[in-house]
């Protein structure tokens, strides 16, 4: 499937000779004076003459001509204004202010000599700036290599893989450049290092040995997919890394190991609350071979790069069982793929989405951008220190300049103003960023330059396009391979060990539970879809959104969910047991009647034969193992094997074959609709347009649910009802309370349990009751049951469906060959 064949510069991409990059430089001072003068004095003219609306489209359009015209001069007399609005007042004591600014005294008047000499004193002072400045930067004569590409706008921020076969949206914009700029002196020479007409370039990234650029590549929308590729800087020669029409590729960097970890499409999954293909973290060799994925997530995890320290730091979409806005917060893990964990925000409101992270060379912290969920990928940009805190904005600070951000709850978080992305840190207080500062002010679309700025927001553009936005940077220099610890995956072996030391050890999430009342932990797989059809419009704490392919109503689980069944928890809440490894896992801690006391939403996966502890239940990250109990009651046993629940053994859960049949037992006979106005019955009906779901009197009428008005008019479960009460998919991101909903607190348990209308149910059917509460009411259990789908979307289902499995079938047999490789080194 993969090969080493040397891809020669075709079609799509060619070379192209160095080209001095003469839009950095205003190389007219005359030229630039003429055009600050014009501009003014036009807009100067329409007042009292235009309208309002009139006057503010012709700043737009100076603002944007006098950027792509000079660039670098006019970005000197943006930042050294106190307003980008600098067209008010007079242009005299514009000019005045900004010499003042940079300790020049000249008597500027209002006529053409005069502010043609102050503005020429303006430039040279600039240039003398801009020399003092980059003098740190330019010592080793840098080179960045960056690409050209028009700035995607996704109902979603991570919805750019613009496959070929999308599920739905696809995110696409053709006409793109790999570029590489010299710095000779203060000015660059940039060479192309290839384009792409019909296609476009992403994601580079640097080798060790700085002779070596990673980077994705789209050849053209509809007969190409991103795949990774590898340049030789020396020799310019080409390598495709990856292949195969129908999967994206993106977002590759080079680990320890020497090998690549990157965000892949072939993972088969579709996002819960729209219609479009999920990327999940994959490994593969350099040369693409022993392809596996590690990431096993609900959506998407965007963006990893790799720390000082081996760590791998990424963004990674986390809503299981709570709202999908705000929690985009960042993870790490070995680059192994072991100790997936959260690294901040796990729990937050803000920021609403953390990503783009890159490692600060000689520090802890990361710098990153902030910005909303429902927006494109740039925002604020800020430095993240989880040793200050790892919730809000305890370890968050803007930079440029340096100062602390407002901890808001904001879907589109980040849009005005300057706006940041793709930041690259040169050290602890310098960096490379891809920086626009009108951002909105002047309209869409926003195009982005590359500039060399400082934490105090200093800054000196060094390469813009007057076409198309400049993405991307990074340095080309050797760097330092950071510390190759042992792989700790086994994949002889498809388990996972966890050790919990005390389950009460949980901050908010175990507080005020009394230690020994957890007696088990439940644990529950999530399975997602292929694909989306129909919708169920939820809306709860965490905001509003539509589960596709739904489960439930709105408001209930989003994913169907295989119970594995539960383990002891020791009386000083301790557990040691034995997991499916590769499985994205969530648990659930028990009381005695086997309700929940607290339950995760979110997940956890470990790689064969990884051991992974932790402190407690939602414990703070930056605890430690209690010292008061070193040898914990579950240390003192066997490692337990998950019981499952019943004799019925693993499964998913659902209500249609699990509550349904013990209604039909037990209820029917009164709750008919006819006896009793409560109807309890079985039959599937198709009650709204937009679920394409079928659904049961005795579903709708436990949930509570009713029917949504407008646009939406699939049914919503009321999931604060006293009699069915669960925690709303939509629910907040913050950590819950113990006990704040479910089986524990549903009157309809408490009825069962007195024996309701003279009828008696065993324990195990109660249990069964409060297992689908706690899992969040699902109806179904297989994305294909009780569907109302038309034959073109059972087709459409089924074609992913399909193909997914086609990806996890090449995948076992690259597993396969992966560990046939290594038993060939141990041979050797």
């Amino acid at each position: 499937m993969y090969n080493m064949r040397i891809y020669l510069l075709c079609i799509c991409i060619w070379m192209l000779g160095t080209r001095l990059f003469a839009e950095s430089y205003p190389d007219s001072t005359d030229r630039f004076s003429v055009g600050l003068q014009d501009a003014f004095a036009q807009i100067k003219g329409l007042n009292g003459k235009s309208s309002e609306q009139e006057i503010d489209r012709m700043k737009k359009n100076f603002h944007r001509s006098l950027m792509k015209e000079y660039p670098v001069g006019y970005d000197w007399w943006l930042q050294d204004g106190e307003k980008i609005d600098w067209f008010d007042g007079d242009i005299a004591s514009q000019v005045k202010l900004r010499l003042l600014k940079l300790g020049i005294s000249y008597p500027v008047k209002d006529n053409f000599s005069s502010l043609s000499k102050a503005i020429s004193l303006y430039v040279d002072a600039c240039v003398e700036r801009r020399e003092k400045r980059l003098q740190v930067f330019l010592k080793n004569k840098p080179e960045i290599v960056f690409t050209k590409f028009h700035i995607l706008r996704p109902s979603y921020f991570a919805y750019t893989e613009g496959l070929s076969d999308a599920r739905g949206e696809k995110c696409f914009i053709p006409d793109s450049e790999l570029s590489l700029l010299r710095m000779k002196g203060i000015w660059g020479e940039q060479e192309l290092l290839g384009k792409a007409p019909e296609g476009v370039f992403r994601d580079p990234e640097v080798h060790f040995d700085g002779k070596h650029i990673l980077y994705s590549l789209k050849k053209s929308s509809k007969e190409d997919d991103f795949h990774l590729y590898e340049m030789n800087l020396d020799t310019r020669e080409i390598k495709q890394v990856t292949s195969g029409i129908g999967f994206a590729d993106i977002e590759g960097i080079y680990l320890p190991d020497d090998n690549i970890l990157f965000n892949s499409t072939r993972c088969g999954t579709s996002v819960d609350c729209w219609f479009t293909e999920v990327s999940n973290l994959f490994i593969c060799d350099r040369s693409g071979k022993y392809m596996r994925q590690i990431g096993f997530d609900q959506v998407h995890t965007l963006h990893p790069v790799l720390l000082e320290d081996g760590r791998v730091v990424y963004t990674r979409w986390d809503y299981n069982d709570r709202g999908q806005i705000f929690p985009q917060p960042l993870f790490q893990m070995n680059f192994d793929g072991t100790g997936q964990a959260e690294y901040y925000g796990g729990n937050s409101w803000f920021p609403t989405t953390i990503t783009q992270p890159c490692a600060i060379p000689g520090s802890h912290k990361v710098m990153a951008v902030l910005m909303g969920h429902h927006n494109p990928q740039h925002g604020k940009l800020a430095i993240i220190d989880p040793e200050a805190g790892r919730d809000e904005n305890e370890g968050v600070m803007f930079v440029a300049p340096v100062r602390k951000p407002e901890a808001v709850r904001v879907d589109g978080y980040g849009q005005e103003g300057e706006q940041f992305q793709h930041p690259f840190a040169l050290n602890q207080t310098d960096f490379l960023i891809s920086y626009t500062p009108l951002g909105y002010n002047i309209g869409t679309p926003i195009e982005f330059a590359i500039y060399w700025m400082n934490i105090d927001g200093e800054r000196e553009l060094l390469v813009a396009d007057s076409k198309i936005s400049c993405n991307q940077p990074v340095l080309v220099a050797p760097r330092k391979r950071p510390f190759q610890r042992v792989n700790m995956v086994d994949y002889t072996k498809n388990t996972g060990i966890y050790y919990l030391q005390n389950i009460y050890e949980g901050r908010r999430s175990m507080k005020g539970v009394t230690p020994g009342t957890v007696k088990k932990l439940r644990i529950v797989e999530l399975e997602y879809r292929a694909a989306g059809v129909g919708c169920a419009y939820g809306h709860g704490k965490g905001g509003g959104g539509h589960a596709f392919s739904p489960v439930g109503v709105g408001n209930a689980s989003w994913d169907l969910k295989k119970v594995l069944g539960e383990v002891d928890v020791e009386p000083d809440g301790s557990a040691f047991f034995e997991v499916p490894s590769r499985k994205p896992l969530y648990f659930q801690a028990l009381d005695e009647n086997g309700h929940v006391v607290q339950t995760m939403r979110s997940w956890s996966t470990l790689q064969p034969g990884e051991i992974q502890s932790c402190v407690g239940c939602h414990e703070h990250k930056n605890s430690v193992p209690s010292a008061q109990h070193p040898v914990s009651d579950a240390m003192n046993k066997k490692i337990q094997k998950i019981v499952p629940i019943d004799d019925k053994g693993i499964r998913n859960f659902g209500f249609i074959n699990e509550v349904q049949p013990i209604i039909d037992k037990h209820c029917i006979s009164c709750h008919d609709g006819v006896k009793h106005p409560m109807s309890l019955k079985g039959d599937l009906k198709v009650v709204d347009n937009q679920t394409k779901r079928m659904f049961s009197d005795a579903y709708l009428n436990l949930t509570h649910a009713r029917k949504t008005t407008g646009d939406n008019d699939s049914w919503q479960g009321q999931t604060d009802h006293p009699e069915v009460n669960w925690i709303s998919a939509l629910s907040e991101p913050s950590v819950l309370r113990p006990y704040s909903a479910g089986s524990a607190t549903s009157n309809l348990i408490k009825r069962l349990k007195s024996g309701h209308g003279n009828t008696q149910l065993s324990q195990d059917e109660i249990d069964v009751f409060a297992l689908w509460i706690d899992l969040l009411v699902p109806f179904i259990s297989d994305y294909r049951q009780a569907n109302n789908w038309t034959e073109q979307e059972k087709a459409y289902y089924d074609y992913y469906d399909k193909k997914r499995e086609q990806a996890k079938s090449a995948e076992r047999e690259n597993i396969k060959e992966y560990i046939r490789s290594l038993n060939e080194k141990m041979v050797k």
